[in-house]
């Protein structure tokens, strides 16, 4: 068995991509990435950066070992390929689809829902610092609607070429085109010089550098054996170990200052955030990226990128890491008056990072947190990321960067307020669709967020009317669960969009839940009730804490308590976020809507 190691350039790939000269062995899976990976290889390229190497086999002239079948979206020839890909068809799939014809490629979102996106490049954007910036580039759904949320305010469609050429946003598909070139050349007929320069700075370093883009690849002799093969593919597609910031800042602070115990440091750390349940999931990364975050926000701007922390020196973070320590202390206080106490009940820990930051920052003038407006602002913009489900995808670091240079000057801003400080971006863009309640499982924030509102809200016990805090959450045991037992909805034919869904949930101690025994509340309400020695006024105000109509609840009618407890629950939503909710569920059909069961994979 031999190899070789030639470069070959998008062009050329994307060619034999369409002739039908490199394919997939057919034991390849199915094409599936989700947008931010997308997005995060665009990036990669159009900074030049190295995507890693791609493996094929060489099958010209040998008898066909194995099955081909075309990249996604490519044609199907019906030839024979002269390469079969073995690694890198995710990447290669992504590059074709997002660099040729209309762009347009059908992904998921981070909660599994079936999108459609197109992406561009912000000029102004990508030529704003030596290294493209991440925020360059733009995702677009398939209607012109802007969907990245760090996008400038004033690009909201990029519908059609008029609206391209006056936002100065290229398509990524167009960059190995002619088109390319001329929508650039149509941008700096009229331009200002600045914008001329900028429109030229951009066709050098990254149009230019875009077309010579090459890719490694790993190209196997014809001759491999079959049982090679396999084994060659099994190591090609397992994970290697890579250094981690963490490892690469302490080998930065020991050449900078060699009698700093940085990992000394990092189990002080350590100590503080494993006192807390709620902050389990918060690693060295985490922290790391929070001080980076504080300590430019404090110079101008923050931001919390691999690289601002690299950037970090010694007395930058001394200075910085026992204020951030604190806050996470905080912050953890924080998610326990809202009834978060375990790393279960954290809707999106990435949420955290910010919340430290802004903590800290506005610890540096006690005044920020002394009136109410202050608290109620802060209260906003967390509940806006829970319920928005902002915080759940993976490509969070300009989000928290933003939120922690808006939202800390919103909350300052509190105590006088200015008509010049507009509310944060998050907040502005944060939107609830009421089909989410039907589809959101037990995983995602916005069940989370349910659960830890409704506790902080008030909700009781049904069998002791204590109220649920953090003296008694451990004590008295106490999950999510079934208020219709979802055995008793199978048997009564209760839609299962509805009994699998958050309405159907509601915080419920250990002892109470023995009670329920698979039986209707119709049923195990009653002996609850006995037990508890509270009156039907008193228990009926119980019921009430968790959102549920006692009326419904007592009668067993399932569809009537669900088709309430969703209108309530939508009040409640809006309240906390400060904002209307969209009303699209379609009562004869309740896998519908916009957020509802069918728009998300399965």
């Amino acid at each position: 068995m031999g190899f070789s190691t030639p470069s070959y350039d998008l062009i050329y790939l994307f060619n034999r991509i369409n002739r039908g000269d490199l394919q997939l062995p057919d034991f390849q899976r199915e094409y599936r990435w989700d947008v931010d990976r997308i997005r995060a290889l665009l990036v990669t390229v159009l900074r030049g950066y190295p995507m890693g190497s791609i493996m094929a086999l060489d099958t010209r002239g040998e008898e066909m070992r194995f099955r081909p079948r075309p990249l996604f979206g490519a044609p199907d020839t019906g030839m024979a390929p002269g390469l079969l890909l073995l690694d890198g068809q995710q990447r290669l799939t992504t590059l074709y689809q997002c660099l040729t014809g209309d762009g347009l490629v059908e992904s998921v979102d981070f909660r599994n829902k079936k999108i459609k996106r197109r992406f561009f490049v912000d000029i102004q954007k990508a030529v704003s610092a030596e290294v493209m910036p991440d925020e360059a580039v733009i995702s677009v759904d398939q209607h012109g609607e802007v969907k990245s949320h760090f996008a400038k305010n004033d690009i909201p469609r990029l519908a059609t070429e008029e609206d391209m050429l006056r936002h100065q946003c290229i398509p990524v598909s167009s960059l190995l085109q002619n088109r390319g070139t001329d929508m650039l050349f149509d941008l700096a007929q009229n331009a200002e010089p600045d914008a001329r320069e900028r429109i030229k700075n951009f066709h050098n370093t990254v149009l230019k550098p875009v077309v010579r883009y090459s890719v490694p690849m790993v190209r196997l002799d014809r001759e491999t054996a079959q049982e090679g093969i396999g084994s060659i593919f099994a190591a090609a597609n397992s994970s290697g170990l890579q250094m981690d910031v963490f490892e690469l800042l302490t080998s930065l602070f020991a050449a900078q200052d060699p009698d700093f115990d940085f990992r000394a440091d990092w189990h002080k750390t350590e100590a503080v955030l494993r006192q807390f349940p709620a902050l389990d999931e918060i690693g060295q990364t985490d922290f790391l990226t929070a001080v980076a975050l504080y300590v430019t926000a404090v110079q101008g701007h923050a931001s919390g990128h691999r690289e601002d922390i690299l950037k970090l020196s010694v007395a930058d973070y001394r200075e910085a890491a026992p204020l951030i320590r604190a806050a996470f202390h905080e912050a953890a206080h924080y998610m326990r008056e809202r009834c978060i106490m375990s790393i279960k009940q954290v809707p999106y820990s990435a949420q955290l990072i910010p919340l430290t930051v802004i903590i800290a920052l506005l610890a540096r003038d006690p005044k920020n947190m002394s009136h109410k407006d202050s608290w109620d602002r802060l209260n906003q913009w967390f509940w806006c990321g829970v319920f928005g489900e902002l915080y759940g995808s993976p490509a969070l670091a300009v989000r928290m960067g933003v939120d922690v240079d808006e939202v800390t000057r919103w909350i300052d801003d509190a105590n006088n307020p200015s008509p010049s400080v507009e509310k944060p971006k998050s907040i502005r863009d944060a939107r609830f669709v009421e089909s989410r309640l039907l589809s959101a499982g037990p995983e995602s924030g916005l069940y989370k967020g349910i659960y830890a509102l409704l506790m902080g809200r008030g909700a009781r016990d049904f069998r002791t009317g204590m109220e649920f805090d953090h003296m008694n959450f451990e004590q008295l045991g106490v999950h999510f669960r079934p208020v219709f037992p979802e055995s008793w909805c199978e048997e009564h034919g209760i839609n299962p969009v509805l009994s699998s869904s958050v309405l159907n949930r509601t915080p419920m101690g250990r002892r109470t839940h023995v009670m329920v025994e698979g039986a209707s509340p119709a049923r195990y309400l009653v002996r609850l009730q006995s037990k508890s020695l509270m009156d039907d006024a008193e228990f009926d105000q119980v019921l009430a804490t968790h959102l549920a109509d006692p009326h419904a609840l007592f009668a067993g009618q399932a569809e009537e308590f669900f088709s309430d407890r969703r209108n309530k629950f939508l009040t409640m939503i809006e309240e906390a976020m400060g904002t209307a909710a969209i009303r699209d569920v379609d009562e004869g059909d309740l896998t519908a809507g916009e957020e509802g069961p069918l728009a998300f994979e399965k």
